[in-house]
């Protein structure tokens, strides 16, 4: 049975190789460079396939909840179940933060729950706001660190995850980062090489994607922490509460590092997420952060969010030269918002540039996520966590093959040895006059150690494949 299965999976070539012992005739070795076989070049063929039967799940972490979705395969995405985890609670009548850990075992109980009715997770994928530990050299990788919401400081986002989760790939990256590179893979944005996301809400991120990969560096971006002039309002509209007699925004920011100097005074140059967050809108308004969907869209508020939020497009495109820049969150979706910020954005590119999409074009080229009008919890941010799970399992497919390809090589340098060890004797007994019983010995355990070598590379595949389809 081992001969016939032999006989089907490997070429010809190999499989005479393996069958001649003629003294006469010299077994024809395979090549020591790697050739992929049936079985690999079948993965490569219906990896689609088999991302679509896979179980990706995302956990997308928020300053108000945390989402937990489990989705078969991502494109397209197919929800199977979802569940909201939110960082406050109601005690007595009264708002309450919940502990950072609480939130996250709430996330993992979950998900090993889902495992119980639904099968193995395939992968999943963290996206979580900022700043973050993205380096896996760190002590602290997979921690929330500085960020300024009260509570999540130096946070173990990833730590009770693999330790729940043992034996599945988990991914870590920002929100924002994985909702570009999102937007660049599935945004329908055309023949792009790099995109920006903007998210707008609570906080302010900014996510950068080139040739498909989520820009890091020594840290990520943070460029909702950029700095930019306060706003100045046009002569007939000094008049709101927020504006101060010099005509400059007079609202002193909500960002504990970057809005007041040492003396508690504004300063000139404020971050644009403490200025223009949803909390910040809100408090110039002196209203609820839920009363914001009630303020109309003529309210000069939004030529002031708009400026700013056109002051960070800008900073963008000077720096990174992105193809697109794609700006979602809550605060987005006041449609009024994006020509606004168009129109500030060309004002403030003063004509520098002549592309198209900085001028007439510029529609697509500052626009919305078209996963903000898909119904369902699969939006922009659980797209990008769906995206991070199935690269998860991807490299961990990718680490198994190569594995698996430096053990058939190590095998093949074995062999190819012997057989040099096989061709030396059989010289040597020809110029003895006697061929026959050395040069078969040498020549059968060279085929056998071949045999041993091709039963492990098909052995060691075949595994792999059979742990895959389930």
């Amino acid at each position: 049975r081992v001969d016939v299965t032999l006989q089907t999976l490997l070429p010809r070539t190999a499989y005479r190789a393996m069958t001649t012992t003629s003294p006469s005739s010299p077994p024809k070795m395979p090549p020591a460079r790697f050739s992929r076989t049936m079985s690999d070049m079948s993965r490569q063929v219906n990896k689609k396939e088999l991302a679509q039967k896979s179980l990706f799940a995302c956990v997308e972490g928020g300053g108000q909840s945390w989402l937990v979705l489990v989705s078969e395969g991502i494109h397209p995405p197919k929800e199977i179940d979802s569940c909201r985890f939110y960082t406050t609670e109601e005690i007595d009548g009264k708002t309450v933060a919940r502990k950072a850990e609480d939130v996250i075992n709430d996330c993992v109980r979950w998900l090993k729950v889902f495992e119980t009715r639904h099968g193995k997770l395939t992968s999943i994928g963290i996206v979580s706001f900022g700043p973050t530990d993205l380096n896996p050299k760190s002590r602290t990788f997979g921690y929330i660190t500085t960020t300024p919401k009260e509570g999540w400081q130096n946070t173990d986002v990833v730590g009770p995850f693999s330790r729940a989760f043992k034996g599945t790939p988990v991914g870590f990256d920002t929100d924002v980062n994985m909702v570009a590179v999102s937007e660049y893979t599935y945004g329908d944005h055309g023949d792009i090489s790099s995109a920006a996301y903007i998210t707008v809400g609570t906080g302010i991120g900014v996510g950068v994607c080139t040739n498909g990969k989520s820009v890091h560096g020594l840290i990520h971006p943070e460029g909702g922490h950029i700095r930019a002039p306060r706003y100045q309002a046009p002569a007939d509209k000094k008049k709101a509460k927020y504006i101060g007699s010099d005509g400059r925004d007079s609202y002193p920011g909500n960002c504990k590092f970057h809005c007041l100097d040492k003396d508690g005074k504004p300063l000139p140059y404020p971050c644009v997420e403490g200025m223009a967050n949803s909390d910040a809108i809100a408090d110039r308004l002196q209203i609820d952060k839920k009363q914001l969907k009630d303020v109309k869209d003529d309210h000069p508020i939004w030529d002031l969010e708009a400026y700013y939020l056109a002051q960070l497009c800008i900073s963008i495109t000077f720096l990174t030269s992105p193809e697109v820049i794609v700006i979602g969150g809550g605060i987005m979706n006041r449609e009024i918002l994006f020509p606004k910020i168009r129109e500030q954005f060309k004002m403030l590119l003063g004509g520098y540039f002549k592309n198209a999409q900085y001028n007439k074009d510029i529609d697509s080229y500052i626009t919305r996520s078209k996963f903000d009008a898909v119904e369902g919890h699969v939006h922009a941010g659980v797209m990008g966590g769906l995206e991070l799970a199935r690269r998860m399992w991807e490299l961990s497919d990718k680490y198994i093959l190569a594995k698996q390809k430096r053990e058939i090589e190590r095998l093949q340098e074995k062999l190819i040895a012997k057989n040099v060890t096989s061709n030396s004797l059989r010289e040597r007994a020809m110029h003895h006059h006697d061929s026959g019983s050395t040069v078969a010995q040498s020549s059968g355990l060279g085929m056998l150690a071949l045999g041993i070598g091709a039963g492990c590379s098909i052995g060691l595949l075949l595994s792999s494949f059979l742990n895959r389809r389930r």
